[in-house]
């Protein structure tokens, strides 16, 4: 088994194209997977950016796992969330805002997939192409560093190779130079909202974040991993 190898959440835009780009060229065998969470649009497009990273590198190189349906474990987040009055959610959380809540939530609902599929597969590194400066809580260093700790309950290490990639410009030529037009028909979120001018959640959005993180996401996302570890070590098969 080759040491390096990692799962890549990829969405085939052109920040999770260029993290596979670059980790194939540090080494790492990748194997890429979309996600779908039932409100998203043209899923299958990210099957051709795939093809294309597969085409240029070869697939020793790289692999696709298709694109898997994450709704089941993202609506296990809803509740109690869905059902509580905002003045509620502001005593027990804090301000937290339903876009940062939908994107917090799918987003840990795509990393317990992974997860368990790299426990599966005897994997230990998960990448993506976050980068600091899109907005998303999900994307702030306060999440990295709590997303790291979790992950590394699992012996899994997360790689973010354009964490720190601020310039659009600068994406732009790293894929053209690699030979890639830097158009992308990525999936789309319809609940997808960015803030205004890509400005970051203020404190009390992001403490909020954190709080629904830590008080409800984590312990629900340790449960539904090992319940599903539990499954396919029962069933020898991928449960996935």
């Amino acid at each position: 088994m080759n040491e390096k190898e990692v799962i890549v959440l990829f969405s085939g835009g052109r920040d999770s194209f260029l993290t596979a780009c670059k980790l194939i060229e540090n080494g790492y065998k990748i194997y890429m997977v979309t996600f779908e969470n039932g409100i998203g649009l043209q899923g299958y497009n990210a099957k051709y950016a795939a093809e294309k990273i597969i085409k240029k590198y070869g697939n020793d190189k790289a692999e696709f796992l298709g694109v898997q349906c994450i709704a089941g474990f993202w609506r296990e987040f809803f509740l109690p969330y869905y059902n509580m009055k905002p003045s509620e959610i502001i005593k027990e959380f804090g301000e937290l805002t339903i876009s940062q809540f939908h994107c917090l939530t799918c987003r840990m609902s795509m990393y317990i997939w992974s997860i368990i599929k790299a426990k599966q597969m005897g994997i230990k590194y998960i990448a993506e192409g976050a980068r600091e400066n899109q907005g998303f809580v999900v994307e702030l260093p306060i999440f990295i560093s709590k997303l790291k700790n979790f992950l590394k309950e699992y012996n899994i290490d997360l790689l973010l190779p354009v964490y720190k990639l601020n310039s659009d410009h600068k994406r732009k030529d790293e894929l053209l130079i690699r030979g890639f037009l830097p158009k992308t028909l990525e999936p789309q979120c319809l609940i997808g909202v960015p803030l205004p001018s890509g400005q970051a959640p203020d404190n009390e959005v992001q403490g909020a974040a954190i709080n629904y993180l830590e008080k409800i996401i984590i312990p629900r996302a340790k449960r539904l991993i090992e319940e599903n570890l539990k499954t396919f070590i029962d069933k020898s098969g991928d449960i996935l």
